[in-house]
Parts: C-alpha cells; structure tokens; sequence
C-alpha cells in the first residue's frame, strides 16, 4: 500500500526516485542519462514532470513532492473512510425508498384484500 502512496513509484520499477533527482541535477553517466532519456521519450506525461522539476531548485522539488505526497495519502485515506460509511451518507436515500417499498406492499395488500 506504501508503494500507491508514493508519486516516484511509477509501476514498472524501471526509474528509482534517486535515479530521476541524480538526472534533473545532471549527476548521471552518459549510459544512465540515455537510458531515462529513452524512458521519459516513451512517457510524454513523465517528461512533462521532469521538464517542470527542471525549472525548479532541487530543495524546493523535494519539499514539494514531500507536499504532494502527503497530499496523496490524506486522499486516499479520506476515500477509504468514505467508502466505509455508504448508509451513513445517503441515510435519507435509503429512508425514500423504504417508505415507496412499504407503500407498495400495502398498495398491494389493499388491492388484493378487496378485490
């Protein structure tokens, strides 16, 4: 569940966050920087991010993924508490359709006992 958490963790494994922060700083060997060059050519939304982190001082895109992901986590827990309470949030819902169930049944009781 920590990996969902984390907005570095890209699914595949193939880019490690310390391997993108060493690429915006231009600390890579020429093999390294092709091979996430070669990456990033193949994932135009990664590109765009690392294009954007460029553009910012290293200090500030550490405080600000640490932002982000802390923002990440407080959603994805707020959903989870929010999928837990589905009577709770639709109380009046579920009250409309009992009273139309109920009339429905005693709609039908009447017709039956006088007819």
């Amino acid at each position: 569940m920590s990996e969902l958490n984390n907005i570095w963790n890209n699914g595949q494994g193939e880019l490690s966050e310390e391997m993108l922060k060493k690429y915006i700083e231009g600390k890579l060997t020429p093999e390294q920087q092709y091979e996430v060059e070669q990456y990033l050519s193949e994932d135009s939304l990664e590109a765009d991010a690392i294009e954007g982190l460029k553009s910012v001082d290293s200090n500030d895109a550490r405080e600000l993924t640490a932002r982000i992901n802390y923002k990440l986590q407080h959603e994805l827990k707020t959903k989870k508490y929010r999928n837990n309470n589905l009577f709770a949030d639709n109380k009046w819902t579920w009250v409309a359709i009992l009273i139309v169930l109920l009339l429905a049944i005693l709609g039908y009781w009447l017709v039956k006992m006088f007819s």
